[in-house]
């Protein structure tokens, strides 16, 4: 039906518009990009809207009809990108280069290529002139990169048609790789908890050349060495033990028939991915030192010593429970709590007809594909609808290998020419064929 060539040609000129409109958050400013995906759409004659949290601070949504069956299918995106210095880049990061068969530029990868692949997608739908089974509802929300609250976290409380009567979201946080030789790709069914906590202990302060025997920094010391000792056991969730499963399947250890299941996949965990730091993420809550400050004077004892940590909490953890467990383990009630940030972790069940679909369509394109639920470590945009009971799910459909993916927030963010192509035609088919 498509001229896929042009297609390609068109979607490319689109991505390097995208990446042009410098959206680094803070500021962010994202209204000129809202305003330059109103124009394009509405020139294809599909209606959408802006809603600004704040002055510069634009949300968009866009809607294509369905004929009613079932609720709306959001696809979701955020305008907002972290910073770069160009001065570190091979190309400047705001020109959308094409080189080497890639497009280089900050949002390549996160996320403005996957949002370049959504507005295609609905284009794409619109001049076929079918009109889907349900409603498709296109979001592309600010302040993604700062936590969402000029974002996803403020648009959903808007009285906004169909935002929370959704049944499927399609976001950010999967991507496709090889491994053992097939097409795995990982689709973000969960994301962790968030609980980011600065603990104070005082000092007393004075001349550095008279040691005080409570030292702030040493105190602080010992206060590390306690939260580190904490015992953390591997625990499975629903996404872990089916990601799990699969890799095990895939090295050809079928463990559907074990009754410990959950013991055989700890072990399997163990001894074949102990050196994976994403998937043993997946396994554990976490806890990252990550600030530690302390005294202005090198011959003055500080008066005080802070730390932050950074926790990752797996479903079924709490932000609230996980802090009672931390004091539990410094013991020492002269520490004073800060919570800077506290996220409740949130699942999502692959058990759904959108799963089915995503993964059909993968086989289709991308042969011997397989599609996987993955538990991510990294909040998003998604965790606003889960916490509705509306699944979510992550997943950019390329296939990346892992330099590529820590280009993502890095130096030299790109993303290639054939991957953006196929993830576009991949994104059409789902919309199309979702019944």
């Amino acid at each position: 039906m498509f001229d896929w060539d042009s297609i390609r040609t068109e979607t490319i000129r689109l991505l390097q518009d995208l990446i042009r409109i410098n959206t680094t958050n803070p500021p962010g400013n994202e209204i000129q990009i809202a305003l330059y995906i109103q124009e394009f759409l509405q020139r294809e004659g599909i209606g959408c809207t802006i809603h600004e949290a704040a002055p510069g601070r634009a949300n968009l949504v866009a809607r294509l009809p369905g004929i009613g069956n079932g609720k709306p299918l959001i696809v979701l995106s955020h305008l907002d990108v972290v910073p770069a210095n160009s001065g570190q880049w091979r190309f400047d990061p705001f020109e959308g280069a094409v080189a080497e068969d890639y497009l280089w530029g900050r949002g390549a990868l996160d996320m403005k290529g996957m949002l370049a692949m959504e507005l295609m997608a609905l284009v794409l739908l619109k001049r076929s002139g079918m009109m889907p089974p349900r409603e498709i509802m296109l979001v592309a929300v600010a302040d993604e990169e700062a936590g969402g609250n000029l974002g996803m976290g403020w648009l959903i409380e808007q009285d906004i048609p169909g935002l929370k009567e959704a049944e499927y979201v399609i976001n950010e946080g999967g991507f496709g790789g090889i491994r053992e030789g097939i097409p795995l790709f990982s689709c973000q069914c969960g994301e962790k908890g968030v609980l980011w906590v600065k603990l104070t202990v005082p000092g007393t302060p004075g001349h550095a050349s008279m040691p005080a025997r409570d030292n702030a920094i040493i105190k602080m010391v010992q206060i590390i060495q306690r939260i580190m000792r904490l015992k953390r056991p591997m625990i499975l969730c629903e996404t872990s033990r089916a990601y799990l499963k699969e890799l095990a399947y895939l090295k050809g250890l079928n463990l559907e028939s074990q009754i410990a299941l959950d013991y055989s996949l700890q072990l399997f965990a163990t001894r074949h991915l102990k050196d994976e730091r994403s998937i043993q993420a997946m396994l554990y809550h976490t806890i990252s030192p990550t600030i530690l400050q302390a005294g202005l004077k090198a011959n003055v004892l500080p008066e005080a010593c802070e730390l932050t940590l950074d926790c990752r909490l797996l479903p079924g953890e709490t932000p609230g429970h996980f802090l009672a467990e931390i004091q539990k383990s410094v013991n020492d009630s002269a520490v004073q709590y800060e919570i800077l940030q506290a996220a409740d972790p949130t699942e999502s069940s692959s058990d759904t007809q959108l799963f089915k679909t995503m993964g059909r369509i993968l086989q289709q394109e991308v042969p011997q594909a397989v599609l996987v639920p993955f538990l991510s470590p990294i909040a998003t945009d998604s965790r606003f609808f889960r916490y509705r009971s509306i699944t979510a799910y992550g997943l950019m459909p390329v296939i990346i290998s892992e330099a590529e993916l820590q280009r993502l927030h890095g130096i030299d963010e790109r993303l290639s020419l054939p991957n953006l192509e196929r993830g576009t035609r991949i994104m059409y088919e789902i919309l199309r064929q979702l019944e």
